[in-house]
């Protein structure tokens, strides 16, 4: 049996009401961008694209709304449960197949990358690119729960 190996960001937004963090999670990527590091996700959309894969010209079907199978930049969305969760299943190429699980709860979002390895490469890949996972999906985090604050007082 292979293991999934995964890497797991808790952000707290004390004081910003759940279904706001939720709105904040449904409008990443397409012309909303990932927050930060915006330049990162085009340098691994085109080095996708120069692979065969999608990169990141798909965008999105909507730029607020999202259901299950809207593509997401080289993301699908597999599953949606509004106000509580959105997985995403990764479409780029990789060695192996990923998943970025946002699930929100009463005060925190946790933010999970999941990653099934496809052999050796599949296990390198993993290890090679897990520092910069902390960086980038912290700050995704980060941003989410920044842009849910905006979201507060809109009705």
């Amino acid at each position: 049996m292979k293991a999934v190996l995964t890497h797991k960001i808790i952000r707290d937004f004390e004081g910003i009401p759940a279904e706001k963090v939720f709105d904040a999670v449904q409008s990443l990527g397409g012309d909303n961008g990932w927050f930060r590091y915006d330049w990162l996700w085009q340098i691994r959309g085109f080095v996708d694209r120069l692979l065969g894969g999608p990169g990141l010209n798909r965008g999105r079907r909507d730029p607020v709304d999202l259901r299950i199978g809207d593509d997401l930049d080289f993301w699908r969305v597999v599953d949606i449960r509004e106000g509580k969760r959105l997985l995403l299943l990764a479409q780029m190429r990789l060695p192996g197949k990923a998943w970025l699980d946002f699930f929100v709860e009463k005060e925190c979002l946790i933010q999970t990358s999941h990653f099934l390895p496809k052999g050796l490469w599949g296990r390198i890949y993993w290890s090679l690119i897990k520092p910069f996972h902390g960086l980038i999906f912290a700050d995704i985090a980060r941003g989410i729960v920044k842009k849910a604050g905006t979201l507060e007082n809109i009705p």
